[in-house]
């Protein structure tokens, strides 16, 4: 495969809200301060490669532009172009956000729970209006330049919903880029970045299911000039940290 570019995807550093073991989804949350450490540790991994992102491409929330500040700042590159767009924004978990996720499990059941949470089509209840003052949502922005086909945060969303509107994002600005020769780094969600690997090695629904992805480790991807990508499912950095942090993940019912 000729490479043209390369795509680094990450997901932010812990956040409050994970190590609290709260669902957070819409909420805007800050870095825990193992969060800003994994961002550090994150740098260094790229570094060590010689890993330098031409353009640096995030969500909105809080947790991925700290992430992006922590590590640019750490590998001495702030002059990176930062763009940020509400497509890559987390999964808006509607009634579930702010809730401790056992209490989910044990006030819904297993099967609801893993439904909800894993599958592409499950989605949870929406948020009584009511409830959502003082959650600190991330409001749904007019943008006339990218519209956003979605309902105002706490109505809940699918994965498929998030695929929906990672999807346009992958086929025009980030392919973009990397057709162009660029390193992108992607710093986003576990939703947002299930959704934009299900359709980058074109996963199906058992193998998006059991796609796990702890925070702040660097996956590469190798982009040739027609958009194909390798290796499928990339290639984690500390592969061997990785791995372990995922079975964790698991067990605890997924990302």
């Amino acid at each position: 495969m000729d490479r043209a570019g390369t795509l680094i995807l990450l997901r932010h550093g812990e956040s409050t809200a994970n190590a609290d073991g709260t669902f957070t989804g819409s909420r805007d949350v800050d870095l825990s301060a193992r969060g800003v450490e994994q961002s550090l540790n994150a740098a260094a991994l790229m570094a060590a490669e010689e890993l330098v992102p031409d353009v640096v491409i995030i969500s909105r929330m809080l947790r991925a532009r700290r992430t992006a500040q922590v590590m640019l700042s750490e590998l001495q590159h702030l002059d990176a172009p930062v763009i940020e767009t509400w497509r890559l924004n987390e999964r808006d978990y509607g009634l579930l956000m702010g809730m401790p996720k056992t209490e989910v499990h044990d006030r819904f059941g297993p099967e609801r729970f893993h439904t909800w949470r894993r599958t592409l089509h499950g989605t949870p209840p929406p948020m009584p209006v009511e409830q959502r003052e003082g959650l600190g949502l991330v409001p749904v922005d007019d943008d006339p330049l990218d519209p956003q086909p979605r309902g105002a945060p706490g109505e809940g969303e699918s994965l498929y919903d998030v695929v929906r509107r990672v999807r346009p994002l992958w086929q025009g600005p980030i392919l973009e880029h990397l057709r162009a020769g660029r390193t992108v780094l992607l710093i986003a969600h576990g939703n947002s970045l299930r959704a934009l690997c299900s359709i980058i090695d074109d996963l199906n629904d058992a193998e998006l299911e059991d796609l796990n992805l702890p925070t702040a480790q660097p996956i590469v991807y190798h982009v040739a000039p027609d958009g194909t990508t390798s290796p499928r499912g990339g290639r984690y950095l500390d592969p061997d940290t990785a791995v372990l942090a995922a079975i964790r993940i698991m067990f605890e019912g997924g990302t």
